[in-house]
């Protein structure tokens, strides 16, 4: 039991308040409406033939938009605290407590059109079941997961490439990436930690860390840097200890410790959460 609070303890991303996903919402929102008229699922669907009740029906997905927008980008302003130190566990009950208010205020819009007629427990429920499908369905397109899912093998893949890496002397020695456990620099030399068949080892170049990062560091390379001194693999750390300012990571399985730069901290708790 104490391993799954751990777990749900991890630190885990908080949407940004950017334009790119401001753009997602409002698409998934317009997708939505879209697709509700297109598809008619569960039954929903024009018949009467007014253009009202088109008109009606696609702002449920405008409806659906300010929603999302009051709870992922309005609460957090006035109530910044709640959203410190987000982590796994709270982003579960925090997704939870959106569906149900999303759920309710498409409940609530609907039966200010229908008269209260159907103000039921029952319909609650029944809506609440069709906003998480349909939103969940048009984020899926939208949103691109497939795209997330190739992303994620490609990046597997390019892990298990052999890199060869040439030092400033002209020495050149080749890796599997995902062999590579963290890379030190030590003045004008480096130190690669690795495994050779489940062993540990270490490579020591002339070369300085930059001139490394150039050759192995990429959008699809588990390998990023955390320290002006340190590149690590980030399938082979965890998040150690953190505060606002600090971070130290620990090698999985040994005793090595790693500072984070403090410009670093974002990406590498992002990084890190998602990770497994």
């Amino acid at each position: 039991m104490s391993k799954f609070f751990q777990f749900l303890s991890t630190p885990f991303p908080r949407p940004q308040r950017t334009r790119k996903n401001l753009l997602y919402i409002v698409l998934v929102g317009i997708g939505s409406s879209f697709f509700i008229l297109l598809y008619k699922p569960f039954g929903i669907q024009n018949q009467t033939g007014e253009w009202l009740v088109d008109a009606v029906i696609f702002s449920l997905g405008i409806v659906f938009i300010f929603s999302v927008l009051l709870m992922e980008w309005g609460l957090p302003v006035v109530f910044p605290r709640l959203f410190k130190q987000w982590t796994l566990g709270k982003a579960v009950l925090w997704y939870a407590w959106v569906i149900l208010f999303v759920g309710f205020v498409m409940f609530v819009y609907k039966n200010l059109w229908a008269g209260f007629q159907e103000f039921t427990f029952q319909e609650f429920v029944l809506v609440l079941g069709r906003v998480f499908i349909i939103g969940f369905t048009v984020s899926f397109v939208v949103l691109g997961i497939w795209q997330y899912i190739s992303q994620r093998r490609v990046a597997l893949i390019s892990s298990q490439e052999t890199y060869t890496i040439t030092a400033q002397n002209g020495k050149s020695v080749q890796f599997v990436l995902k062999d590579i456990l963290y890379i030190q620099s030590d003045d004008n030399y480096v130190d690669i930690h690795y495994l050779a068949q489940g062993i540990r080892q270490k490579e020591v170049l002339r070369s300085s860390l930059k001139n490394i990062e150039s050759q192995i560091v990429n959008p699809l390379s588990p390998i990023i840097r955390c320290h002006r001194q340190y590149l690590i693999n980030l399938e082979c750390f965890k998040i150690a200890k953190m505060t606002t300012r600090a971070m130290t990571l620990t090698l999985q399985g040994h005793d090595d410790q790693i500072p984070v730069s403090k410009k670093y901290i974002p990406n590498l708790k992002q990084q890190l959460s998602t990770h497994p």
